[in-house]
């Protein structure tokens, strides 16, 4: 490490200051979230319909508390990795890794493959993920996640040192409210803001079909998938008041425990992403 005088730090912070403030703040509006945020002088990008979802391992403290490391290491990868890919595969048009969550930004509100992508997460860990986890690292640990949906206006830019010491800064509620909601979430719960779940309520019949109710299968019992009758569908979601103390925007949250069933699945996601039944 090289000498460093504090005020040779102060001195540098100040000029960063005020060079910062010779360019000014402008804040340009864009329709879509940018695969990278605006470097250039001053400016941001202002993004008005954003979905934001924020997956959350939960109890990461415990892992690295009660876990040797390998396995520790072996969770925050398979967690990561597997979150990643599914946005990814949903068409996030950004995705990033904050801490232990992974975070995937949609350029609509609301988005439904956001929503979908969210169901996703929560079956695939439990399915998936955990069992993967438990075979590989001989542990009884169970991997679950907390997952958090919110909407609104997000600005961004990119910011740090020069080189590769650079990232993007989002800005803006919504980021804030899915993090948030997510860590309120019980393991493998989804959570959403109650502006994103009036917007679901406005969606096509078809698509809260799917979003509410159930596909009919109880107790090992086939149902019916969207051609269930009313009398053997549930509705799924929970209603509560907003927790106190969190500083969220809104007065209601709304949980989903249930995740896509393993014989209807692949026709409610469909359905949610397309607003049409699937081509038999």
């Amino acid at each position: 490490m090289r000498a460093m005088k504090l005020k040779e730090v102060t001195e540098d912070v100040a000029a960063q200051l005020d060079q910062q403030a010779k360019w000014g703040v402008q804040i340009h509006r864009v329709e879509a979230v940018p695969e990278t945020g605006p470097a250039n002088r001053g400016v941001w990008h202002l993004v008005p319909n954003i979905t934001a979802v924020f997956a959350d391992l939960k109890d990461s403290t415990g892992l690295n508390a009660n876990e040797d490391r390998e396995t520790a290491a072996r969770a925050y990868t398979y967690f990561v990795r597997a979150m990643a890919v599914i946005l990814e595969r949903f068409s996030a048009d950004y995705v990033d890794i904050h801490g232990d969550g992974v975070f995937g930004l949609f350029s609509q509100s609301p988005s439904f493959p956001a929503a979908a992508s969210a169901i996703t997460m929560k079956t695939l860990v439990e399915r998936d993920v955990a069992v993967r986890l438990k075979k590989d690292a001989a542990t009884e640990r169970k991997l679950t996640a907390g997952i958090g949906i919110d909407q609104g206006a997000l600005w961004v830019r990119r910011l740090g040192l020069r080189g590769t010491k650079q990232n993007e800064v989002w800005a803006g509620n919504p980021l804030n409210m899915a993090a948030k909601l997510s860590s309120v979430a019980e393991p493998d719960q989804l959570v959403v803001s109650e502006r994103v779940f009036s917007a679901y309520q406005q969606a096509s019949r078809i698509r809260q079909r799917v979003l509410f109710y159930s596909c009919g299968c109880h107790n090992g019992i086939t149902g019916d998938g969207l051609d269930a009758q009313n009398g053997s569908t549930e509705y799924l979601w929970t209603e509560q008041p907003a927790p106190p103390g969190m500083s969220f925007d809104f007065q209601s949250i709304h949980r989903l425990d249930t995740k896509w069933c393993s014989i209807h699945g692949d026709e409610f996601c469909e359905t949610l992403l397309n607003n049409r039944r699937p081509s038999k």
